[in-house]
C-alpha cells in the first residue's frame, strides 16, 4: 500500500472507530429521566412551539423533508439553542440523505441538553449509519486488512452476532497477531460465553504484547471460574494497579480471597467494592459471609440484610421495566468498565 493510501486508510479507521464508539456509548447509556419540575419548566418554555413542531413533523411523515427543514431552520434563526428545532432539522437532514449534517446538528443539541431522549435516540441512529459508511470506505481503501476485520468484529458484537464476530476477530489476528484490542475483545466474547480456557489463553497473549487493565481483569475472572483462585488474586491485584477505582476488580479479588480462606483480606477488598459501588448486591452478600468468618456477627447481618434489600429493589425495577419494554438479558456479574 502506498504511503498516501496508508494515511488515508488510517484516517478512515480513526473516524470509523470514533463513530462506532459513539454508537456503543449511546446504545449502552439510556437517557436520564427529567424530574416533574424540569418537565413543567420545559413545557412552559416550549408551549408556543407546538404549532411549528406539528407542521414540521407532518411534513416529515408526508415525505416533504425540505419543508420540515425549512420550518426547523426558521425556528433556529429565532432561537439558535432550540433543541427541538435541532432534532427536527436533523431528522429532515437524515431523510434527505445528509447524515453528516444531521450528526453535526445532534451533537450541538447534545451539548445543550445531554439528557434529551430524542437527541440521544437519533444520534445513535446517525452514529450507526456513519460508522457503517466509514467501514465501507475503509474496506474499499484497505480490503481484507486486519483493522477492517477488527472493526467488523466489534460491529457484529454490538449487534449480538457473536459467532460472526468471532470469525472477523480471528481474521484480524491472523493478519496481525499483535492487535491487542482485537485479542481482548475476542477474549471477552469467549469469557461471556463461559469458554474460559480459550479466553484465558487470549488474555495471556494480549498481556505479552501489552499489559492492560482489561487483560488482567478478564484473566482474573477466567482463572477464578477455572478454580485457580491464587492466580486470580494476582491478576485482580494487577488490574487494580492500573485502575484503583474498579469496583468489579475489588469484587473479584474479595471473592477469590474468600475462596482461599483469607476472610480478613476478603473483608478489606469487598468493603472497598461496596464503597465504590453501593448497589453491588453480590459484594454485600460475600461481605456478609466474610464478616461471619471473622466473627463479626452484627456486621455480617447488616451486610446480608443490605444484599436482601438490594435484591428486592432489583426485582421491583425489573418488574417495572418489563411492563414498559421487552425483557433484556441481564449479566450475571457486574459489568466491568472499559
Amino acid at each position: 500500500m502506498s504511503g498516501r493510501r496508508a494515511r488515508s486508510a488510517r484516517g478512515w479507521y480513526i473516524r470509523a472507530t470514533a463513530l462506532l464508539a459513539a454508537w456503543t456509548l449511546l446504545a449502552a447509556a439510556p437517557a436520564q429521566v427529567r424530574t416533574p419540575d424540569e418537565r413543567r419548566a420545559t413545557n412552559a418554555r416550549q408551549g408556543s412551539a407546538t404549532g411549528w413542531v406539528r407542521r414540521a413533523v407532518d411534513a416529515l411523515y408526508s415525505g416533504d423533508a425540505d419543508e420540515a427543514l425549512r420550518i426547523a431552520t426558521t425556528e433556529l434563526a429565532h432561537d439558535p439553542r432550540d433543541v427541538r428545532a435541532m432534532v427536527v432539522a436533523a431528522r429532515a437532514r437524515l431523510a434527505r440523505g445528509e447524515p453528516v449534517d444531521a450528526y453535526d446538528l445532534l451533537t450541538r443539541a447534545l451539548s445543550i441538553d445531554a439528557r434529551n431522549a430524542d437527541v440521544l435516540y437519533f444520534l445513535g441512529i446517525v452514529s450507526s449509519d456513519l460508522a457503517t459508511k466509514e467501514l465501507d470506505r475503509l474496506q474499499a481503501i484497505a480490503p481484507d486488512s486486519p483493522r477492517v476485520h477488527q472493526l467488523l468484529g466489534r460491529s457484529l458484537k454490538l449487534q449480538d452476532k457473536r459467532a460472526d464476530a468471532v470469525v472477523e476477530y480471528e481474521l484480524a489476528l491472523k493478519g496481525d497477531p499483535t492487535l491487542v484490542q482485537a485479542m481482548l475483545e475476542l477474549a471477552d466474547i469467549y469469557r461471556e460465553e463461559a469458554h474460559c480456557t480459550e479466553a484465558a489463553a487470549l488474555y495471556r497473549r494480549a498481556g505479552e504484547v501489552k499489559a492492560t487493565y482489561d487483560g488482567s481483569y478478564g484473566l482474573g475472572v477466567c482463572l477464578a471460574a477455572l478454580g485457580d483462585h491464587a492466580a486470580a488474586v494476582e491478576e485482580f491485584r494487577d488490574a487494580l494497579t492500573r485502575d484503583e477505582s474498579s469496583a468489579v476488580a475489588y469484587f473479584g479479588l474479595g471473592s477469590s480471597l474468600l475462596q482461599l480462606k483469607d476472610a480478613a483480606g476478603a473483608v478489606a477488598a469487598l468493603s472497598r467494592a461496596v464503597a465504590l459501588e453501593p448497589r453491588m448486591r453480590q459484594a454485600y452478600y460475600l461481605l456478609g459471609r466474610a464478616y461471619a468468618s471473622t466473627g463479626q456477627t452484627e456486621r455480617s447481618r447488616a451486610a446480608l440484610a443490605r444484599a436482601v434489600e438490594l435484591a428486592k429493589a432489583e426485582r421491583a425495577d425489573d418488574e417495572a421495566a418489563f411492563t414498559k419494554t421487552p425483557p433484556r438479558r441481564v449479566p450475571q456479574l457486574p459489568q466491568e468498565r472499559r
